[in-house]
């Protein structure tokens, strides 16, 4: 493979088809085929394996948009049915600033902090298991059999919510730990998936070009140009992938627009319908995940040094830890890159149980929907708007991330500014929701696109899922405070626009980690060997 640079660089609006053509014109050494690392798979550099890893991806979505939108709907709506007003057996209203409260544990919370305790609680089991899932997925035939299994698992835990349909308090423990168990096993498929992209650009000869050492901004610049037309792989498989995650997720919530909008319920309280749209968004999922094991190529790791894979596990997480001082940038990004995704999952999760306050519980069932449908479409767009423009447009990939970090920065603060009930503003009008989806959702989407492509040209070569694992299994150290304190901050205020001021804190500091990693010294030092390879070669 060693050609593949240069007929990538001859091009930069090569598509990934012809790029792949004439990298099948070369052929690996023995000594490859010998390496510890990944072996080359054939298989991948075709578009048949592009479009079965993206039905995969397809697959998730039904499963993953109902989860995301629907699951927080139906704990809330249970909440505050099962709640009363804080000191009185009174009921909960349903609209405007809700003051109610719930049994958690041994005493009571804000109905919503309920919500977000759940959070808090999904984010640490997500990054334990990362830890098993990224350590040995790179090994033997691991990666596609643990990618499948864990994507029809998805789909199967969202089976049993239209079979609980009474709004009663064991109803909400049930959805409460099947939840729970849909976060938990989404963390495997997502951390697999991802490790897919480096794998596509590996394929397209990323890894054989040669080293150049950056000394200045002009040299800085003549890299980004040199290496964007093989990125461009990278960018067609993250955006590409989202994209088809997105449209599973519209299928599912379109399934949901439909249901509240012809069930007789529908105007009143759709709570029903998102139990049955939760139902069908699950046998989506594991119907098209089964039909993806037969298409998706298996690429072949090397076989695993230890048959106990949990120590595996856990050796390689310590080795990638100890990386750092080898793969600084990586680690930079990464750091940046979690607490940017805290923060906006969070914020995210807020302004959807806001709106549901705003257009009412039960009442504005039917806008949420729209809402929801509305959102997935828009960051569709949003993403694939980027992955056009940026092989045309001369910005280098770090302007884009800088520019959708500051939308972030923006809106979050708009949000915060309904604190104060002086101000009309700040997410108390179903308008402000309209607008923030129109510009927030598609820089959400891009800026994901964006973080996996400039992720994935910084890992070494053979250890794609352990990198990718990474920023799961950073979320275990850190994933969880945000929304604990959220927590905590809404219990004591009842107000849905406090708990955006950590968010907001979090977008401001991932910034700073943005602006301080460097990709092209990051893209150098991937072509550096892994600690222990160096090491046997010296020896």
């Amino acid at each position: 493979m060693s050609d593949s640079p240069a007929v990538a660089e001859s091009d930069p609006k090569l598509e990934y088809g012809t790029i792949v053509k004439q990298t099948q014109t070369s052929s690996n050494s023995s000594e490859d085929l010998e390496s510890s690392s990944p072996k080359s798979n054939n298989s991948l550099r075709t578009k048949k394996a592009l479009w079965a890893w993206l039905l995969v991806c397809f697959s998730t979505g039904p499963t993953n948009g109902v989860a995301n939108r629907y699951i927080p709907a139906v704990l809330q709506s249970v909440a505050n049915a099962v709640g009363h007003v804080p000191g009185t057996n009174e009921r909960c209203a349903t609209r405007g600033t809700i003051v109610c409260v719930v049994p958690f544990g041994t005493g009571v919370v804000d109905y919503n902090s309920y919500i977000l305790y759940l959070q808090a609680i999904s984010r640490s089991i997500e990054g334990v298991l990362t830890i098993l899932i990224a350590g040995i997925a790179d090994y033997g035939h691991y990666r596609k059999n643990l990618m499948i299994v864990s994507i029809i698992l998805f789909g199967t835990f969202a089976l049993p919510f239209a079979s609980f349909t009474e709004k009663s308090y064991d109803n909400l423990v049930t959805y409460s730990a099947l939840w729970l168990t849909l976060a938990a096993v989404s963390a495997a498929y997502g951390t697999i998936e991802s490790s897919y992209i480096p794998l596509f650009m590996r394929e397209s000869g990323w890894f054989d070009r040669k080293a150049t050492p950056t000394t200045d901004s002009a040299t800085s610049a003549g890299n980004e140009v040199r290496h964007k037309s093989q990125m461009n792989i990278g960018t067609r498989a993250s955006v590409l992938s989202l994209v088809a995650g997105n449209l599973g997720s519209i299928l599912s919530l379109l399934i949901g627009v439909i249901i509240a909008n012809t069930s007789q319920s529908g105007p009143v309280d759709g709570y029903r319908s998102f139990l049955i749209a939760i139902t069908v968004g699950g046998a989506l999922t594991v119907v098209l995940g089964a039909i993806g094991w037969f298409f998706v190529p298996s690429v072949r790791g090397p076989k695993p040094p230890s048959k106990n894979l949990a120590f595996l596990a856990l050796k390689n997480q310590f080795s990638l830890l100890k990386s750092f001082r080898r793969y600084p940038e990586p680690f930079k990004l990464c750091i940046g890159w979690v607490l940017w995704n805290t923060a906006n999952s969070n914020f995210q999760s807020v302004l959807g149980l806001a709106f549901r306050e705003v257009s009412g519980l039960g009442t504005g069932d039917r806008l949420y929907t729209v809402y929801s449908f509305l959102g997935i479409v828009l960051a569709s767009i949003g993403s694939l708007a980027w992955m056009f423009l940026y092989p045309v447009l001369p910005y280098k990939m770090k302007s884009y991330a800088y520019f959708f970090l500051i939308l972030h920065v923006l809106w979050c603060l708009w949000g915060t500014l309904g604190i104060s009930d002086n101000v009309p503003i700040g997410f108390k009008h179903t308008g402000e929701f309209w607008g923030e989806i129109a510009l927030l959702n598609p820089a959400t989407s891009a800026l994901r696109a964006c973080n996996r492509v400039m992720y994935a040209a910084m890992i070494p070569k053979g250890k794609e899922a352990h990198f990718t694992g990474l920023e799961l299994t950073l979320d275990l150290a850190t994933g969880w405070i945000n929304p604990l304190v959220q927590s905590v901050i809404q219990d004591a205020t009842h107000n849905l626009r406090y708990p955006m001021l950590p968010n907001l804190f979090l977008f401001i500091v991932s910034s700073g980690f943005y602006f301080w990693f460097d990709m092209d010294k990051g893209i150098e030092d991937s072509m550096k060997p892994w600690e222990e390879d160096a090491a046997e070669e010296q020896s």
